[in-house]
């Protein structure tokens, strides 16, 4: 008769197996993440370059002009608009939802009421959460609106637009004398002026405790009180949760932008809000235009 002997696996050997395979996912992991994070930030790139071709498409159609931001990217429902010729203005009675221009430019049926932008039927990505960090709240569709109109109007957007330079109307100033526009070729190196990019949690605005606004831009009078500083002070990276309208730092701890040219970058956030790097928010000796709309502008 012949005995048959079976051997398992002892339990030094088991150990020394999960051992190695749990050492191999440690090692697998970050590899995952950081192609997971890739894809999502050329998605984002992908995204940001349409509406750097919207803009193209604006300027040539429209002699040169680059398009102001109420125009170009708010909720513009506001359509009665009466601005005097003294600076005041005012909105009619009946305003009629045009939302924002862009959408139309980026629609194949140029509809500006198409909502593609900063919305969940068009540009956004999966890695902007908007009040997750604050709240707790993981529903994603619930916090990315359903129109433009909406986004913009309640300050949850992933995009924002430089306006303090490309032009701007009533967000620049209580007197329409002060609004100013400016056309692209005013501007000696577009590859360096940001257009679009990622935003991020702005400091505490009037009428919500946070945001994320859609406009991004270097400088912003700081609205905390508790230090104690100038508002007409620059700010830099050390003092960014002081931001207005940051930039948002979602993809290997920076930010993508398009500029002006149409190319797409990318930076991390203490080199987009540098001193050394503060061309890529405004060009100083670039010209640019007063004018008081006429009514027909409307």
């Amino acid at each position: 008769m012949t005995r048959n002997n079976f051997y398992g696996f002892t339990l030094i050997e088991l150990l020394v197996v999960i051992s190695i395979i749990a050492l191999l996912v440690g090692m697998l992991l970050p590899s995952i993440e950081k192609a997971q994070d890739s894809g999502e930030q050329i998605a984002c790139q992908a995204n940001l370059r349409q509406m750097g071709i919207a803009m193209e498409s604006y300027v040539g159609e429209w002699d040169d002009w680059t398009p102001y931001y109420e125009m170009w990217y708010d909720d513009h429902h506001r359509s009665k608009l009466v601005v005097h010729t003294d600076g005041t203005w005012y909105w009619k009675k009946n305003w009629v939802e045009l939302n924002s221009l862009m959408n139309s430019y980026l629609d194949p049926s140029s509809s500006a009421s198409a909502n593609i932008l900063n919305t969940n039927q068009g540009l956004t990505y999966p890695s902007w959460r908007g009040h997750d960090a604050l709240t707790g709240n993981s529903d994603y569709a619930e916090l990315v609106r359903s129109s433009t109109r909406k986004a913009t109007g309640q300050n949850l957007v992933p995009y924002g637009n430089n306006n303090q330079f490309l032009g701007s109307q009533w967000r620049a100033s209580v007197d329409a004398k002060n609004w100013f526009y400016r056309k692209k070729s005013f501007v000696k190196f577009p590859s360096n002026i940001i257009t679009d990019g990622d935003n991020a949690f702005s400091f505490p605005g009037t009428n919500t405790q946070f945001s994320h606004w859609a406009l991004i831009n270097r400088t912003a009078p700081i609205q905390n009180s508790r230090n104690n500083m100038p508002s007409s002070l620059d700010m830099l990276p050390d003092f960014r949760e002081e931001l207005n309208f940051p930039i948002g730092e979602r993809y290997f701890a920076g930010a993508n932008v398009v500029c002006l040219d149409g190319h797409v970058d990318w930076q991390m956030q203490i080199k987009w809000h540098a001193a050394e790097n503060d061309h890529r928010w405004r060009e100083l000796d670039a010209g640019l235009v007063w004018r008081i709309p006429r009514q027909d502008d409307y």
